[in-house]
């Protein structure tokens, strides 16, 4: 990839002002590397306890759903449970895209996300039935036996409009995750996969 280029993504002087109101809602849980762009509505953020999340230069959270040139469901939202860590690298742009994290979820830098696109490490809820019941019934669980497994996705990886991402999943630098697609497994780097589950259809 040719590493370069000049960026001319515009960060307006109105980017400048929300990033800073942003930094000062969330403090030292929310940590930017320089201005971002929010376009649209504001992204939805859930930072309790040690949750943290950080977002690189010139990171784009799109959640406007009147002028952008893609169907957008929803709005970007990032919801930490506890201990949960969202990092996102320089230039990186989200459409509508819902993360969840109660471990890790790394995206490197240079990516595209399309809207609709749901990535968790988390299952969310516990895998025994007894457990669940409790947890329906109202009564507290204890969220330790929630499976959890970090997930990483490389740079310039473009994941297609309606993908799950879920935990534990790798995605190699430059591979492109096909529309509709369940990655449940390890994506190697500069491929296209696809399908549920999403499996290699391609090389690049």
């Amino acid at each position: 990839m040719e590493q370069n280029l000049i960026n001319e993504r515009e960060i307006t002087i109105r980017q400048k002002l929300v990033s800073f109101y942003l930094k000062l809602k969330y403090k030292n849980k929310l940590v930017t590397n320089g201005p971002i762009r929010i376009l649209g509505n504001l992204p939805v953020f859930k930072l309790p306890g040690e949750s943290k999340i950080k977002l690189g230069q010139k990171v784009v959270l799109n959640s406007d759903n009147c002028k952008t040139n893609t169907a957008l469901t929803y709005k970007c939202t990032l919801v930490c449970g506890l201990k949960g860590n969202i990092n996102i690298g320089d230039n990186s742009m989200l459409n509508g895209v819902s993360i969840t994290s109660y471990l890790k979820v790394n995206i490197g830098s240079n990516c595209q996300i399309a809207s609709c696109t749901l990535i968790t490490d988390t299952d969310f809820h516990p895998i025994s039935p007894e457990e669940r019941y409790k947890e329906s019934m109202g009564k507290k669980i204890d969220h330790n036996i929630v499976n959890k497994k970090e997930v990483n996705i490389g740079n310039n990886v473009w994941i297609g409009w309606g993908s799950i991402i879920l935990k534990g999943v790798t995605i190699g630098d430059n591979s492109i995750i096909a529309a509709g697609s369940v990655v449940v497994n390890d994506i190697p780097a500069n491929v296209i996969a696809g399908g549920n589950p999403a499996i290699v259809k391609k090389q690049i």
